[in-house]
């Protein structure tokens, strides 16, 4: 490849990067405006009282939001809000695999996690029996 074949080739794929990374940055932003406007409702009493009880415990540094929704944070209203998490996951898992556009997204993804398991599994030497 000639050297001016190669800066263009290095060009391009700093200039991906860089969309990227600007990409990224207004993900992060975004998911931030979103958990500040979600965490002002639950101090607002607008989620219901258990969402407010456990905001009111986030700020003070008592819990965090991944605490309660994984189950760590084991007050009443954490609880209460992992268990209605769960079940709203669930529904909406249940939906998804019942939509016949997604038999063969699904289908894939799992040939893909039995094939990563697989290999995960394999001697660290890379040999295979």
């Amino acid at each position: 490849m000639s050297p001016n074949r190669a800066d263009e080739h290095l060009a391009r794929l700093e200039a991906m990067v860089a969309e990227i990374q600007q990409q990224e940055r207004q993900s992060r932003q975004e998911l931030n405006d979103a958990l500040a406007r979600q965490a002002a409702a639950a101090r607002d009493g607008r989620l219901g009282k258990d969402w407010e009880d456990v905001q009111r415990r986030v700020d003070a540094g008592v819990t965090t939001i991944p605490d309660v929704l994984s189950g760590r944070d084991d007050s009443p209203a954490a609880r209460r809000l992992a268990e209605l998490s769960r079940r709203n996951l669930t529904a909406m898992a249940e939906q998804y695999r019942a939509d016949p556009d997604n038999v063969e997204e699904l289908a894939q993804t799992e040939a893909e996690w039995v094939r990563l398991a697989r290999g995960a599994a394999a001697p660290e030497d890379g040999s295979r029996d």
